[in-house]
């Protein structure tokens, strides 16, 4: 069963995804607000981390088009990126030319990675785990590769959206097929813990946007609808309502981490 769902999602993403250029460019070409909100989820993440991610060796897992390494070797990572997908691996080698961003790519599973243990300094997932039939097994497995920390930007378990899915508002499945696993900041804290993580970090934030995002996302591009829609995003959807926001960012680190990486 858990075969059959793999295979269902690669071969979704092989051959059914409904804009495969927009998956290769964006945010590129997008409006302003679009990049902005692309750009502050992995600000949020990348902010909880103690350490540095430039000139460090990240693993990104469930890579997609390959938006997540782009963004983290433009922030001067050395990056390597994983996905099931065919499609998605080859969407993402025409974004590192097309972009000239230089990350290497490899297919293959996240819940068995195909990797020595400690092989990199951090593992990055951004919503990938939610598609996966065994999160949990996918984050044991980010930590026996990262010697130093993981950073995940998933879906919070949220009471608004369990709200939204029980009154028909919001689908609890998504095109590919897969089931929306939602994650709580302190099961992650616990079994980070449980995996020799001793510094952990997790905020939330309120956000919503569609895939690709709707035309209204551009008619605020003009100044100052634009600056009046990050200001409203960072006090409605960060300081007023972020704690029972949607969205969760999460870092958990080791002090003392393994001297040397074996990537």
């Amino acid at each position: 069963m858990l075969r059959t769902s793999k295979d269902g999602q690669a071969d979704y993403y092989d051959h059914k995804v409904e804009d495969p250029e927009f998956e290769i460019n964006r945010p590129h070409g997008e409006s302003r607000l679009y990049r902005y909100v692309m750009d502050f989820k992995f600000r949020r993440v990348a902010s909880l981390l103690g350490g540095q991610l430039r000139g460090s060796n990240v693993l990104v897992t469930c890579c997609g088009s390959g938006m997540d390494a782009e963004y983290l070797a433009r922030c001067g990572a050395r990056v390597v990126a994983l996905d099931i997908s065919s499609g998605c691996i080859s969407r993402a080698r025409t974004r590192a030319g097309r972009y000239s961003v230089d990350y290497i790519l490899v297919r293959g599973d996240a819940e068995n990675l195909p990797f020595p243990d400690s092989s990199f300094d951090y593992a990055f997932v951004h919503d990938g785990l939610h598609h996966l039939a065994q999160p949990e097994r996918a984050i044991r497995e980010m930590a026996r590769v990262a010697q130093r920390g993981i950073l995940i930007s998933e879906p919070a378990d949220a009471n608004l959206t369990k709200f939204l899915i029980r009154s028909r508002l919001m689908k609890p499945y998504e095109a590919a097929g897969n089931y929306v696993v939602r994650f709580d900041a302190g099961r992650l804290e616990a079994l980070s813990r449980e995996l020799g993580f001793d510094r952990i970090s997790s905020s939330r934030y309120l956000l919503k946007y569609g895939h690709p995002p709707g035309m209204w996302w551009g008619l605020v591009d003009p100044s100052p609808l634009f600056e009046l829609s990050c200001a409203a995003f960072r006090v409605l959807g960060v300081s007023l309502f972020g704690r029972w926001g949607n969205k969760l960012a999460f870092v958990a680190e080791r002090s003392n981490p393994p001297i040397s990486v074996a990537a």
